[in-house]
């Protein structure tokens, strides 16, 4: 019974040493950044600020490779069958951990619970119903009513399972409408389109229409925040009109399951650091989206209740992997 003792002694002792290893010898050359959507957009905008201070901190690259498709759930996948040793990495959204995690349901051969190791959530963002300035609806009452109207009207989406996908879907269901997801492979795609008046109905994430919105391209008709959003207090919520609506998108760093916790542990910390910097905050403020800074265990049980939230929404639409 000694011997057995000592020698589980000696294991957790070695296991400890490993682990503090692992923290000191992380990273010894770059790491992988998967952005699962093309490039230029919000992720990966926002994965570049926080790739560019975090190679400035631990003193390696922090590259970032763009593999979009599936709505965003091709480069999580990708990311979930790279070694874990913390040099394969992904920033991931709502849509990749969330909604297609229900959509999907591991078809893809990803479970957003067992395959994923929760890391930092940098920031979130509402989606915004915008519209072309044909559209005479002025408020979201008066688009209700247009879009009842007009049945089968078309909106933009960046595919099955997007947040605009999402938001489309919510506002049908709560509203009673028969509307159409129109699939672009990018949201410029889907502004250029929108500024032409192809397509008259988007909703977007906020930084990418509203743009549109201050250019006098489009007009804003209701974002998806629960209450009125900071960079837009003017424009009412969908919850004003239809009690408890929210459509948010949330951009985190994500990494494969089975990391040294010691890895996860340095990541956490070093990635919270960026979080709290006060220049950092600045340039997300120019995108228009606000810190969230939930991470770890906080991170994945958001995720995990996003996942909940959206199963019955995914199901009462018929949503299928396409």
């Amino acid at each position: 019974m000694k011997r057995i003792a000592v020698a589980l002694l000696v294991g957790a002792v070695a296991s400890s040493c490993v682990t503090a290893e692992a923290q000191d010898l992380w990273p010894s050359k770059a790491v992988t950044v998967v952005v699962p959507f093309a490039a230029g957009g919000n992720t990966d905008v926002l994965a570049r600020i926080f790739a560019e201070r975090m190679s400035r901190r631990l003193g390696q690259q922090f590259v970032i490779e763009n593999k979009a498709g599936a709505g965003g759930t091709t480069g999580i996948v990708s990311m979930t069958k790279a070694p874990a040793d913390g040099y394969t990495l992904a920033v991931a959204t709502t849509a990749s951990l969330a909604s297609n995690a229900v959509i999907m349901n591991d078809k893809l051969g990803n479970n957003a619970e067992k395959d994923i190791a929760y890391l930092y959530n940098m920031a979130t963002q509402p989606n915004l119903l915008v519209v072309h300035p044909s559209v005479p609806a002025k408020t979201l009452p008066e688009m209700i009513a247009w879009l009842k109207a007009n049945p089968r009207t078309p909106y933009a989406t960046s595919g099955i399972g997007s947040s605009q996908h999402i938001c489309g879907e919510m506002f049908a269901q709560e509203a009673g409408l028969e509307i159409v997801p129109v699939a672009y492979r990018a949201s410029n795609q889907q502004m250029q389109d929108l500024i032409s008046g192809q397509i008259k109905v988007a909703c977007d994430n906020f930084s990418t229409a509203w743009e549109q919105v201050k250019a006098g391209n489009a007009r804003a008709i209701a974002v998806g925040s629960s209450k009125r959003y900071s960079f837009s207090p003017d424009v009412p919520t969908f919850a004003e009109t239809l009690n408890g609506f929210e459509v948010l998108s949330a951009f985190g760093w994500v990494g494969p399951a089975g990391l040294d916790k010691a890895i996860v542990a340095k990541l956490i910390a070093e990635l919270s650091a960026v979080g709290q910097d006060p220049e950092i905050n600045k340039r997300l403020a120019t995108l228009g989206v606000e810190p969230s800074r939930l991470a770890g265990d906080a991170f994945a049980a958001y995720m995990r209740s996003e996942r909940q939230r959206l199963a019955p929404i995914v199901d009462k639409a018929g949503i299928k992997p396409p």
